[in-house]
């Protein structure tokens, strides 16, 4: 038997990167996995593959800054399933850097919208079906960047940051029902959100990486079906990081790295 055998699970932003294996992983689990997206064909294709490999799922094209919108695609998820288990609130956008006095105001609404209204808006609808079950798992997808900033990216870093608020506020108001709300933070991880990065970058970001190398999308799904299982049941309002050491170098290992003998 699998680990999530019988289990329904949500993910959104799920038509590629992160979001998509996810959806690989918990359907590798045993998990049917509605996969949403605002991107119609690349969300289809994504079910397409999960049919191919032998797991079980479907595709909803949701706008997650919609919460009309959010709301019917939830309640349709629920009357379809008979329950939902998993939430992953994955959907979101880097955004176009600029430094904070020269950002527009439009910039900023449509990145806030996304990720924290979004996960919001997902959060509040699947909250209510959880509660009538007395269990859930809701995941948030938070950033390194709530942790160490990001230079040219102050929208970016305020909706990661206030994606821990909500995720620990939930937490406690949900725990009675037994539904856990915990986040994820990814580094740097291999995607079409990271490409431009990696172009220029890919070298110096790995040789600063104490393991060595860039995180794939697989590195952080892992994660994501942890909390998203019955392994997971006493943890919640926590955040897990996933960078592979990244945030731990500072510019004074790299100092203490010529000092030391490399023998020791």
């Amino acid at each position: 038997m699998k680990k999530l055998d019988g289990q329904t699970a949500i993910v959104t932003g799920a038509a590629r990167g992160i979001g998509k294996a996810i959806c690989e992983k918990l359907s590798g689990e045993g998990a049917f996995v509605w996969v949403t997206d605002i991107q119609k064909d690349e969300g289809e294709k994504t079910v397409q593959e999960i049919h191919e490999s032998g797991g079980k799922a479907d595709f909803l094209q949701l706008d997650v800054r919609d919460a009309d919108q959010v709301i019917s695609t939830v309640d349709l998820i629920y009357k379809s399933s008979g329950r939902i288990d998993i939430l992953v609130n994955n959907a979101g956008i880097s955004g176009n850097p600029a430094p904070v006095d020269l950002m527009s105001n439009e910039e900023w609404k449509d990145l806030l919208d996304i990720h924290v209204n979004g996960s919001f808006y997902c959060l509040k609808a699947a909250a209510k079906y959880m509660k009538m079950q007395n269990y859930g798992r809701i995941i948030n997808m938070s950033s390194l960047a709530s942790e160490t900033s990001l230079q040219g990216f102050a929208h970016y870093a305020a909706a990661k940051y206030a994606i821990l608020g909500l995720t620990e506020t939930s937490a406690k108001d949900l725990a009675s029902y037994n539904i856990t709300v915990n986040a994820l933070k990814p580094g740097i991880i291999r995607s079409t959100l990271t490409d431009s990065i990696l172009a220029v970058a890919e070298e110096r970001i790995s040789a600063s990486t104490p393991l060595g190398k860039i995180g794939s999308p697989e590195d952080v799904a892992n994660a994501a079906c942890f909390l998203a299982s019955p392994d997971s049941r006493f943890l919640t309002g926590i955040s897990i990081i996933v960078d592979g050491g990244f945030r731990l170098v500072n510019e004074m290992d790299k100092v203490m790295n010529e000092m030391i003998p490399s023998s020791i």
